[in-house]
């Protein structure tokens, strides 16, 4: 084989291999940034019962002190209607707050929001965070596999196309062989 075909043929194999590694660490680090949450970023409203602005695109999920339990009432009002649903679940607590359920606003404005406990935190749980990241390394290592995958295509096509010729031996039969003379050929012909 060529050494030009082997080169490329290297190169694809390593930018394939690169390539996976980059994808496949993607989840990774996906998973292993669920424990590593800062709620803060996502927590829109700590207090007490007010009426907070909520937008019609964000949806929200109330939290109480987990020494309440699940029996706090909830209401969240806009427009005369009711837009909380209950849902108290440990799977989604954190650090001390226990999640009560969800409010799905039908429209951006001001809910009156009245929760039985001294204070709730309302966390919009419709907005990743670091997502963008995780994506973009996903988005580069699929883009590694195909250009690595063009670039295999190309070493393989080149190592088929571009074969060594084999070194090429004359055999000249042993009876043909005449001994060298001391005559000048030219002077024969003169």
């Amino acid at each position: 084989m060529h050494v030009a075909p082997r080169t490329i043929l290297v190169i694809g194999v390593s930018g394939l291999i690169l390539s996976l590694a980059q994808i496949m660490q993607s989840p990774d680090e996906f998973a292993e940034t669920d424990g590593d949450i800062y709620w803060g970023d996502w927590i829109v409203y700590q207090g007490g019962n007010d009426e907070i602005y909520l937008d019609e695109n964000i949806g929200y999920t109330v939290y109480v002190d987990k020494s309440y339990g699940c029996s706090v009432s909830v209401s969240a009002q806009f427009k005369g209607e009711e837009h909380y649903e209950a849902y108290c679940d440990s799977y989604y607590d954190f650090d001390e707050w226990m999640q009560l359920g969800d409010i799905y606003p039908s429209g951006s404005g001001y809910y009156d929001i009245e929760v039985e406990a001294d204070e709730f935190v309302l966390v919009d749980w419709t907005t990743p965070m670091g997502w963008n990241e995780i994506e973009f390394d996903t988005a580069i290592g699929v883009l590694g596999c195909f250009i690595s995958l063009g670039v295999l295509t190309v070493g393989i096509i080149l190592a088929l196309v571009l074969k060594e010729k084999p070194d090429v031996m004359i055999n000249q039969p042993q009876d043909k062989i005449t001994e060298p003379s001391n005559q000048n050929w030219w002077e024969d012909e003169a």
